[in-house]
């Protein structure tokens, strides 16, 4: 009966980490280029009563559930058209490469892009992207085709000029890629190292001036899976209420 209430306190923190998945995606349903998380589920009941029966010890048969990991989805959002100059969205496997206070590569699928004062192409965070597109002061007419060829008119120049050319990043795995917050992505070994290139080539996906991707969200199907998590929730609790009420019994019984 006390194996019953660690079952029931695991499948409580398995469904509390769900829960917390959940609402991390609902909340983030508005946010450009966000990318819903899903939970992975594993039995904690490795050894079969066949193995027991063989001389293997019974480690942790029958110990409930845990989270096995969670993992970011990447599908592709919506496309919403929103005519300013530097919104990019990001459509196919891509991501824009961009580079955090420490030099360190990250990833996003956020178009949502701006100038700094230093005249970088930065990130609503601030950070800058990789291949580091500068736009002068004088620049006008930003154009940026299909490509990612950034052109500008400058000053009184009659003909565009050639300010740089947005990359793209791709990766044998993205899902292997690891969440470091503000919609930003940091390779690991399951993802696979990446590979750069350009919009519209091959496997990396393209881009679109003047509009962003959306996040992948559907409220209806994570409401569906937050109902069922709750449910869950609290069939591992009344499991804890149960056990508790027969060890109480079983307690009084010996008095």
């Amino acid at each position: 009966m006390v194996d019953a209430l660690y079952i029931a306190a695991s499948g409580l923190k398995a469904d509390q980490q769900q829960i917390d998945v959940i609402s991390n995606n609902v909340a983030n349903m508005q946010t450009p280029g966000f990318k819903r998380s899903r939970v992975a589920f594993a039995d904690v009941a490795t050894v079969t009563r066949a193995e027991v029966e063989q001389g293997q010890p019974l480690g942790n048969t029958g110990a409930g559930s845990e989270v096995l990991t969670t993992q970011p989805t990447f599908s592709n959002g919506a496309v919403q058209q929103t005519g300013n100059t530097f919104d990019l969205a990001v459509q196919g496997s891509g991501f824009l490469e961009i580079t955090d206070g420490n030099g360190n590569r990250l990833y996003t699928r956020d178009g949502q892009l701006h100038v700094d004062d230093q005249g970088r192409l930065v990130t609503t965070t601030g950070l800058p992207l990789a291949n580091s597109i500068q736009i002068p002061p004088d620049a006008t007419n930003i154009k940026i085709d299909l490509q990612g060829q950034v052109t500008a008119t400058l000053g009184t120049d009659q003909n565009p000029t050639t300010l740089g050319r947005i990359e793209l990043a791709s990766f044998p795995a993205p899902e292997g890629l690891r969440s470091v917050g503000d919609n930003a992505f940091a390779p690991t070994p399951a993802s696979g190292d990446p590979s750069i290139g350009h919009p519209g080539d091959p496997g990396f996906g393209q881009i679109q001036q003047g509009a962003l991707e959306m996040a992948n969200v559907d409220m209806v199907s994570e409401m569906a899976s937050l109902v069922m998590a709750q449910r869950a929730y609290q069939l591992n609790a009344r499991l804890i209420q149960a056990a508790d009420q027969i060890l109480d019994t079983i307690n009084n019984l010996r008095r």
